[in-house]
């Protein structure tokens, strides 16, 4: 269920579950298509997962709240882009079968509705879906 401060974003891609899981969690794959940042952390439920950038600085941390390999994982959501840590939920990443291959459904809730920093987060999650689609249908 999504609530009035989450946003679904949903889109079916040729590729196989395993290859989705890949596209969401392997640092070297990430990056291609996650803003140039990757995440370092050991995908056990509490941990710390933060996306870093080539030079070392974490743009995004959080904490692993659901790990379910390979159908979903969420986080919090806390952006550090802008040298403050401006919390903005959490992510949530889902993998379904789909007629053509999988479904992957991104739910970003709490995010800041109507606000600048929702706004930015909205289009970024687009932008971060259209470029994972990339990645997964043209390599």
């Amino acid at each position: 269920m999504v609530n009035d401060n989450a946003q679904l974003y949903s889109m079916d891609v040729s590729a196989t579950a395993d290859q989705a899981w890949k596209a969401l969690t392997d640092p070297e794959v990430v990056r291609r298509w996650y803003f140039g940042t990757a995440p370092r952390t050991s995908w056990e439920v509490g941990s710390t997962i933060d996306y870093v950038d080539d030079d070392g600085g974490t743009q995004i941390t959080g904490i692993l709240l659901e790990v379910d390999a390979p159908r979903t994982f969420s986080h919090t959501f806390i952006a550090t882009w802008y040298g403050t840590e401006n919390d903005q939920g959490s992510l949530q990443w889902q993998l379904e079968p789909a007629a053509e291959g999988t479904r992957i459904i991104l739910v970003h809730r709490d995010r800041h509705a109507g606000s600048r920093e929702g706004s930015e987060t909205d289009e970024g999650s687009q932008r971060l879906m259209d470029s994972l689609r990339k990645v997964l249908e043209d390599g």
